[in-house]
């Protein structure tokens, strides 16, 4: 039967290797900021998670109050008040369970450089394009390289040779005062901080671009950052690789400070408090 299981700091959760979701890592997960006794976007979390459960066909059986009350009973048994909640639905023999668990605030990583790479695409066609799914192998073995090698992450292409995105974060950058980044039909994640910036873009009057390009386009960047749900919005110095050599202007833009202003705000408005200050 279907349950959610909540895994308290130290805790271990005990699965079954002859179920899918241990054997063929069938499931999906969401990784969701939690600052200052606050879970951040909770409501476009859940959003993606619930649609991602539908279109893979893995029974979510639990509403999104009952997914919210397990998460604050979590953290207030942890007492985190910092840090990431993480949900994991994994495919059981009978439905799918929702594992609750958290992960302390990790260490800043101090280097803003990024690696193109084209020789690692991400398939735009593949069943899995556009889920935040349990098959993330591929994506640690790029990272963990691209960190060894002093790279904060490793910037991809799909099939076709257009810009995608990074193994864990999206790709926005600044051109002619225009706000660009790669379209979700590229195979990218559908970012959650990714869809906030454009709606504060908008918000701001700012001109917003969504298309394919080409890693070429990169060397008439005013500026390139880097979203995911535990950094916000993360700019680039250096982008290097697949004869790519850029080192981008570091005078501050006004257009990138609105929208990092923009989405602190933004973090504080669409947040559920777990506990009280």
């Amino acid at each position: 039967m279907s349950e959610i299981i909540i895994l308290q700091s130290g805790e271990a959760a005990a699965l079954d290797a002859t179920q899918s979701g241990f054997a063929h890592g069938f499931g999906i997960f969401e990784t969701i900021k939690l600052s200052q006794g606050r879970l951040c976007f909770w409501e476009a979390h859940w959003q993606r998670f619930y649609d991602s459960a539908v279109d893979l066909g893995l029974p979510l059986n639990y509403t999104r109050e009952e997914t919210l009350i397990a998460i604050r009973e979590l953290v207030q048994a942890d007492g985190l008040r910092d840090g990431t909640v993480k949900l994991s639905l994994l495919k059981a023999e009978a439905g799918a369970d929702c594992y609750v668990y958290t992960r302390p605030v990790m260490a800043t990583i101090a280097t803003a450089r990024l690696h193109l790479t084209t020789t690692n695409p991400i398939n735009e066609h593949s069943r899995l394009a556009g889920h935040k799914t349990h098959n993330y192998m591929e994506n640690m073995l790029l990272l963990e390289s691209a960190r060894a090698e002093g790279y904060l992450d490793v910037l991809r292409v799909n099939s076709a040779g257009v810009l995608a995105e990074a193994t864990v974060a999206n790709l926005f950058f600044i051109k002619q005062g225009r706000l660009c980044t790669p379209a979700l039909s590229t195979g990218i994640l559908p970012g959650v901080i990714r869809a906030e910036v454009l709606r504060l873009a908008e918000s701001l009057a700012i001109p917003v671009e969504e298309g394919s390009y080409s890693p070429a386009v990169l060397q008439e960047a005013e500026a390139v950052f880097l979203t995911n749900s535990t950094v916000g919005i993360r700019s680039m110095d250096t982008i290097c690789g697949s004869g790519l050599d850029l080192i981008l202007q570091s005078e501050p833009l006004p257009l990138l400070d609105a929208l990092t202003s923009g989405l602190s705000a933004a973090e504080m408005k669409n947040s559920v408090l777990l506990l009280d200050d």
